[in-house]
């Protein structure tokens, strides 16, 4: 098996294991929230009433203030021509006693001076209204608009006490303003940043790349100036601006890149959220008056929607614009936050609550007022468009109350000792390593931060591993373990990705190439179709070939496959129609139009013999012609039909040519007409022999010997004065006939044993076929041969001339018998690459190698422990030979020599055998 395939087997087991450690941590999750309720409580915010009140004038509900038990009730109503202005018309008291609203006295600031400071107010600055109540601190801010703008205010100062309320002062205007807007700072991008060349960009710290030149504002991830494509595009509106032309700035904030971009002659900026671990740009303009952030660093959150850290976001439809940021309410428990926003010109607030576990905004309440009593309890109501005396006021219950109001939670508790917010924490860091598994893996650094969170978590909270919290850090360390050997392996799966891509990008860009090159091209003669067809069967199989990488895009596999495809079909047709077209053999004609010109100024031999051979060649040129277009798919039978009529025309002309040039050969060399009469004759053979090479029918057949015949009635008139002629001419006229008879019969036959003849034909392609498979080294040279090679189109061919014979059964063979070969080459390949080494002479299982033995067994004897045995070479085969006259023979089995033993050297023997030769020693021989 190769690496690829058993990294990403690795890899997917690894995923597997972390999805099933989430799931288990979800469980836990789940059941430790549920004793977290029960210990300390959970308060959903809920609408409990709509309750009415009455006021003694039409008017419009400006604000209200929660006091202890109390609150005020703010309005502004229309008098006319009134010009004392008391505090009942602006303010009314109310108490809740749990259930409803009572109406009271304006006790709670019944002050002289305050009432003299409010008549003058009234009395020096015509037309104001009451804004709001700004609450800083113990102070209590009752701030009234004295002018056209919102911000043309005037205050009233208040000090919060038990008892109620006690007036300060109407010189606090400046301590009324709203927190930062923008919980971040903005930085502007300088000349340093700049980046140029083809296209330029500007960089942001290195992580990501913005221009709004190009007539585009374009974001990308990579540094680089020779492409202008990138994540994240939206047209600018003046196309020429130069690089510096921009105002740029931008803020980070852990993984998010908050950008303000305002493009050259533009009046609104355009605000952009980047998130470097997904390498995805949105644009959110709803940021530009506010953006504050979400608790735990979680990500932003604006009066629109949040974007937090790990991509997840949403927008609000509300309608709402130009909010500013008011305030954050926490409630006791650490779990739920709420986020106030405000439009101080309309007085329209907006209310985002945010669960710190589940990291997911509820759905916004928008209302002109609202307070919170000390239990949690909120007020709020929206003011209707005409001035009314009774007004609804809706009751919400809410987990936001004072530290006071929370729950009390039984000493003895595990929970309660470990403190409800240190719970709320650990558990909204759980899940949002949850929301970290389910990322994709395109996720940047998914599991390096993946084993850091989980470290960190474990790390972190004493109480992760305890019984009551439901041992948590045992999840935990499996995600941490998984994760951990989850970073190499998806190293090696990029690697694999990132081949697979560049291989893919390879093919592409040389379809598009060829693509590219085929618009462009005007296919002047039919040499540039056979090349471009040549290399469009090539494009294919490279692209079927991507069928067998790892990860690859199936999607863009088979668009290449169709694209391919197409340009073939399309080029082939172009083909068909260039030859149908009447002027598609012009250069042949013109050629063979000026030699026939030529020849009647032909003065000399040398030069008709010259003249022969440029007439040689454009019968080559034709002959090359007529193969290309047997490789053609034509489907109707009487195209293919006239281009070959019209290759016959050309082939005529030349032959007639060539018959013009030997008749003035002729004259020149005045030869007689016996001569003359030959070389007709050979004509008539050439062309003969011609016609009888294109006719593939039997209607063609008829057609051609028809123009013989024509062509020897036209030799016969012209030799009818030689009797002897006439007879030979009649003897040819017999011949040719019986020629294009025997061929007419032949094609008739030919139908009758195409099938056989067809199915002989592949059996003997298939050879070849096998041979040439079985030799290639790669996968990818396999599946190119079968889908662009001549052999395996001339098989699939044959399959396609059966199938239109009707013989399914040998259809069903050959198709068989094509995918088995197919499937033997890859099998043996992949044996070879996977279970062999070392050219072949080691078989590799797993970790064990095993030798292989190429030598060929031969069975022999060895001296072995003293014993004779018979051995077969290559083996551990031994088997001692137990025979009497062997055995007998023992003193000759360690000789190796004839003439040398234990007893007797060799140069002994030698020696003696010497004496003996010269009769110096006799001996007898037995």
């Amino acid at each position: 098996m190769s690496e690829s395939v058993l990294a990403g087997g690795t890899y997917e087991v690894l995923q597997n294991r972390l999805r099933a450690a989430a799931n288990d941590l979800d469980k836990r999750l789940r059941k430790l929230n549920d004793s977290r309720n029960e210990v300390f409580g959970n308060v959903q915010t809920q609408l409990v009433d709509t309750i009415r009140v009455t006021t003694d004038h039409n008017c419009t509900p400006r604000d209200l203030i929660a006091l202890g038990e109390h609150f005020l009730l703010a309005y502004n109503v229309q008098f006319g021509l009134r010009t004392e202005i008391n505090l009942s018309d602006v303010f009314a008291a109310y108490r809740w006693d749990g259930k409803d609203f009572h109406h009271e006295d304006l006790t709670l600031i019944n002050d002289d001076r305050f009432a003299n400071d409010f008549a003058e107010l009234y009395r020096f600055y015509k037309g104001t209204t009451f804004a709001r109540f700004f609450v800083r601190g113990p102070s209590l801010h009752m701030v009234f608009q004295v002018g056209k703008n919102a911000r043309d205010i005037k205050s009233f100062k208040w000090a919060k006490t038990s008892g109620g309320l006690q007036y300060i002062d109407n010189r606090s205007d400046h301590e009324v303003r709203l927190p930062p807007q923008h919980a971040f700072q903005w930085t502007r991008t300088t000349r340093d940043m700049h980046r140029y060349g083809d296209h330029p960009h500007i960089s942001i710290e290195d992580r990501v790349f913005v221009e709004t030149v190009g007539g585009d504002l374009t974001i990308k991830v990579e540094d680089n100036t020779t492409a202008g494509s990138g994540v994240y595009a939206e047209p600018v509106e003046n196309p020429d601006q130069k690089l510096d032309d921009a105002d740029i700035a931008y803020s980070i904030v852990g993984n998010l890149i908050l950008l303000r971009i305002r493009p050259y002659q533009e009046d609104q900026s355009r605000y952009v959220v980047f998130n470097g671990k997904l390498n995805e740009a949105v644009r959110l303009d709803e940021i530009q008056h506010a953006c504050v952030m979400l608790p735990g660093d979680q990500g932003v959150i604006f009066p629109g929607g949040y974007y937090l850290q790990t991509g997840e976001f949403k927008r609000f439809d509300h309608g709402l614009s130009d909010m500013r940021f008011e305030r954050t309410i926490a409630s006791p428990n650490g779990e739920d936050y709420l986020f106030l926003f405000s439009n101080a010109a309309c007085g329209t607030s907006v209310q985002l609550r945010y669960n710190q576990i589940r990291q997911s905004v509820d759905t916004p309440l928008v209302c002109h007022g609202q307070t919170l009593f000390e239990d949690g309890q909120m007020i709020c109501f929206r003011a209707e468009p005409t001035p009314q005396k009774h007004h609804a006021l809706q009751v919400w219950q809410t987990p936001f109350c004072d530290q006071d109001f929370a729950s009390q939670q039984p000493s003895d508790s595990y929970l309660a000792k470990v403190g409800n917010k240190q719970l709320v924490t650990g558990m909204a860091e759980c899940a949002e390593l949850r929301q970290l598994i389910d990322k994709d893996d395109s996720y940047d650094e998914l599991y390096v931060d993946l084993v850091k969170k989980s470290g960190d978590i474990l790390d972190s909270y004493f109480w992760i591993g305890a019984e009551e919290t439901g041992r948590l850090d045992e999840p935990l360390a499996q995600i941490r373990e998984a994760a951990s050997l989850a970073v190499e392996e998806f190293e090696k799966v990029v690697r694999v990705r990132q081949e697979t891509e560049q291989r893919t990008d390879e093919v592409a860009g040389a379809i598009a190439g060829t693509k590219t090159e085929i618009d462009r091209s005007s296919f002047q003669t039919i040499e540039d179709f056979v090349d471009v067809l040549s290399r469009l069967r090539h494009h294919r199989g490279h692209a079927i070939g991507l069928r067998d990488l790892k990860y690859v895009d199936e999607s863009l596999v088979q668009q290449l496959e169709d694209e391919t495809s197409a340009l073939t079909d399309r080029i082939s047709q172009k083909c068909v129609a260039f030859l149908l077209e009447p002027t598609s053999l012009a250069s042949f004609v013109d050629r063979v139009a000026e030699i026939e010109a030529t020849i009647e100024q032909v003065k000399t031999v040398q030069e008709a013999s010259s003249i022969g051979e440029d007439i040689d060649d454009v019968a080559g040129g034709l002959e090359l012609l007529t193969e290309t277009v047997s490789n053609l798919e034509i489907d109707d039978a009487t195209q293919r039909t006239e281009i070959i009529d019209r290759i016959g025309d050309v082939f005529a002309s030349v032959n007639r040519v060539r018959s013009a040039l030997s008749s003035h050969r002729r004259e020149l060399v005045g030869v007689e007409g016996r001569l003359e009469f030959a070389s007709q004759m050979k004509l008539l053979q050439q062309t003969t022999n011609g016609f009888l090479d294109v006719c593939d029918t039997p209607v063609k057949t008829d057609e051609y010997l028809t123009k013989v015949m024509v062509q020897l009635e036209e030799l016969e008139g012209r030799f009818a004065e030689f009797d002897e002629f006439i007879e030979q001419l009649a003897a040819r006229r017999d011949e040719i006939y019986t020629a294009f008879e025997n061929r007419k019969v032949a094609l008739v036959e030919k139908q009758n044993r195409r099938a056989e003849a067809l199915g002989s034909a592949a059996e003997r392609i298939f050879k070849g076929i096998a041979s040439r498979v079985g030799s290639m080294t790669s996968l990818d040279d396999i599946a190119a041969y079968f889908a662009g090679d001549l052999m395996v189109q001339k098989v699939r061919d044959l399959i396609a001339q059966l199938q239109s014979l009707g013989d399914a059964v040998r259809v069903g063979d050959l198709e068989s018998r094509l995918k088995m070969i197919r499937e033997d080459a890859t099998r043996s390949l992949k044996d070879r690459s996977e279970l062999f080494e070392d050219g072949g002479d080691v078989i590799r299982l797993g970790q064990r190698k095993f030798a292989v033995n190429r030598q060929p067994l031969d069975l022999t004897t060895v001296l072995r422990d003293d014993h004779l045995c018979l051995h077969l070479t290559g083996t551990q085969y031994f088997q001692p030979l137990a025979d009497d006259r062997l055995i007998s023979a023992r003193d000759m089995w360690t000789q190796t020599l004839v003439s040398e033993n234990d007893a007797v050297y060799r140069a002994e023997y030698l020696a003696m055998e010497l004496f003996v030769q010269r009769g110096q020693i006799e001996i007898e021989r037995p």
